[in-house]
C-alpha cells in the first residue's frame, strides 16, 4: 500500500509538471505510468462494485458521451470491481491527481469530508423520488461541494439507487427482534451508532468479504440496496429481506479537482454536461434492472417483506440521536441546505 501512494504521488506530480510544461497543454498519465499523447486527455475512473451495476453502466454512459462531445480530446478508462484499490485508497489517488475520479457510496469519505455525513442521514426520505429530487438540489449540492473542494475533489453531482435494507435469517417486524443481532455495517461511525441505538451488534466488515462472513456465521445480518445484494449474491445467504429504507443509497461523482481545474472552460462544460446526463442513465438503469434483481432474488426463495409502519416509527424515534452526531461536525451552510431540500422537495 506505501508503494502504491508513493507512486500515485509520483504519477500527480508527473502529471502536474506535464501541464506546466507545456504551457498549459493538456495531457495526463495513465495509472500504468504511461503518457498519453499530448493532444488528448486521458482520464481514469474507477469503483468497486460489479460491471452490472449501475455505477458501471452510469460510466459506461459517461464515457461515451465525453468521447464524443470532444471529439476524441478526452478518452475515459474505466476500471471496476476494485482494479485500482479500496474506496478510501482510490479517493486518496484522486486527491493527488493519479486517479481522475470515481463513483462510490460517500459514507466511505466522510474521513475526508466530514461533511460528507449529511449523507448518512436516516429516516429522512419519503420515498426515492424524493431523496434523488433532495441530492440534486442545486443549493445543496453547491453547499456540499464547497466542502469536498476544501479536500482538492470537485463534486460532480450524486445519484441515489434505492435505500438499503435489512436482511437476515429471521424477519425482523419489531425493534425488540433486532437486540443483539450481530449485523455487519460499513466501516462508519454513523451507520455503527444507528445500529447500536437500535440495540443491534454492528460488525464493520469488508464488503469484499461479506459474502463469506455471512456463510460462515461471522455476521448474521447486513444491510444494502437491492442492486447490490443481488450483485454479490448475498441473497444466498439470507432468508430475508426487511424493507427497512433506513438510508439511502447514495453515490457521490467525485474528480480530481487538480484535473478539473487544469481543463479549459469548454471542456470543463463538456465534464459537466455528460456527467448530468450520465447520472440521468444511472438511475434509469438501475431503476429497470432492480426490477430483474427483485424477479431473481425471490426466485431463489428469499422473502422481501414489509417492516410494520409502526415499527418504522419507533427506530425513526429511536435514531434521532444520529441526527444531533452528524449536525455537530457537518458544515451548517450544508446542514441547513440539506434540510431546505428536504422541505421544499416534499410530495414533489
Amino acid at each position: 500500500m506505501k508503494l502504491k501512494k508513493i507512486l500515485g504521488t509520483l504519477l500527480a506530480v508527473s502529471m502536474i509538471t506535464s501541464l506546466v510544461a507545456c504551457g498549459g497543454t493538456e495531457t495526463s498519465v495513465k495509472p500504468d505510468g504511461g503518457a498519453a499523447p499530448k493532444d488528448v486527455i486521458t482520464m481514469t475512473w474507477a469503483h468497486t462494485t460489479a460491471e452490472t451495476t449501475a455505477k458501471h453502466n452510469g460510466l459506461l454512459k459517461f464515457k461515451e458521451l465525453i468521447e464524443a462531445s470532444s471529439n476524441g480530446k478526452i478518452k475515459v478508462e474505466i476500471y471496476p470491481s476494485g482494479q485500482l484499490g479500496t474506496d478510501r485508497s482510490v479517493f486518496e489517488d484522486i486527491q493527488n491527481g493519479s486517479i481522475t475520479g470515481m463513483v462510490c457510496n460517500p459514507a466511505v469519505e466522510v474521513s475526508f469530508v466530514p461533511s460528507a455525513n449529511i449523507f448518512d442521514i436516516p429516516f429522512v426520505y419519503d420515498d426515492m423520488e424524493h431523496g434523488r429530487t433532495v441530492l440534486a438540489d442545486p443549493d445543496f449540492i453547491k453547499a456540499i461541494n464547497a466542502e469536498y473542494e476544501k479536500a482538492n475533489i470537485r463534486l460532480l453531482g450524486v445519484t441515489a439507487q434505492g435505500f438499503r435494507n435489512l436482511t437476515a435469517n429471521k424477519q425482523i417486524s419489531s425493534v425488540d427482534q433486532l437486540k443483539g443481532l450481530k449485523i455487519r455495517t460499513m466501516e462508519n461511525v454513523y451507520h455503527i451508532e444507528l445500529w447500536k441505538s437500535l440495540g443491534a451488534n454492528p460488525t464493520p466488515t469488508s464488503f469484499n468479504e461479506l459474502y463469506t462472513a455471512l456463510q460462515q456465521g461471522t455476521v448474521d445480518a447486513q444491510e444494502n440496496p437491492i442492486e447490490l445484494i443481488h450483485s454479490q449474491k448475498l441473497y444466498e445467504q439470507q432468508k430475508f429481506i426487511m424493507n427497512t429504507k433506513h438510508i439511502i443509497q447514495s453515490d457521490a461523482w467525485t474528480m480530481s479537482k487538480t484535473v478539473y481545474d487544469s481543463l479549459s472552460d469548454d471542456l470543463k462544460k463538456l465534464v459537466d454536461e455528460a456527467a448530468a446526463e450520465a447520472m440521468k442513465y444511472y438511475h434509469e438503469y438501475g431503476d429497470k434492472t432492480d426490477v430483474g434483481n427483485v424477479k431473481t432474488i425471490e426466485d431463489f426463495g428469499t422473502k422481501i417483506v414489509d417492516v410494520p409502519e409502526e415499527t418504522l416509527a419507533q427506530m425513526k424515534e429511536i435514531a434521532a440521536p444520529v441526527y444531533n452526531s452528524i449536525k455537530e461536525t457537518c458544515a451548517p451552510s450544508v446542514y441547513e441546505a440539506f434540510f431546505n431540500a428536504v422541505e421544499e422537495h416534499k410530495d414533489k
